[in-house]
């Protein structure tokens, strides 16, 4: 009778361990998720701060109609938040800028980047990890 209660005791205990790890993964999971979409809102804040350094003249601080030579403290003064840091990548070249976030939450050794190429037409996201 000891056998099966310890038995059964044991098979219960590896069932709540097997459940918790199980959980934590899926909150693990879902907090990545919830910052790479803050990452993708932040750099859209950052996509139409570089298109307005695009079309404002260069006597008032603009491009002049270039994003060649965009840093991100000429668009904003916060280059991290809660949610990552931001970083303009590479050189600007007249017609495009790529501007890069690194999330706050991690997953592994691993944390979310997520990247905006930004031209006077469109936006295009890249998440690469």
């Amino acid at each position: 009778m000891v056998k099966k209660q310890l038995i059964l005791i044991l098979s219960i205990m590896v069932v709540i361990i097997i459940g918790l790890s199980v959980t934590r993964m899926i909150f693990q999971a879902k907090a990545v998720e919830a910052n790479r979409k803050a990452l993708t809102n932040d750099l859209l804040y950052y996509a139409a701060k570089a298109r307005e350094f695009y079309w404002r003249p260069s006597t008032l601080g603009g491009g002049n109609r270039s994003f060649a030579g965009l840093t991100l403290p000429m668009i904003s003064t916060v280059s991290s938040n809660t949610n990552g840091r931001y970083f303009v990548v590479g050189s600007p070249t007249r017609d495009e800028v790529v501007i890069g976030g690194i999330g706050t939450v991690s997953a592994g050794k691993d944390s979310t980047l997520v990247q905006v190429i930004v031209n006077v037409q469109s936006n295009s996201f890249q998440v690469i990890q």
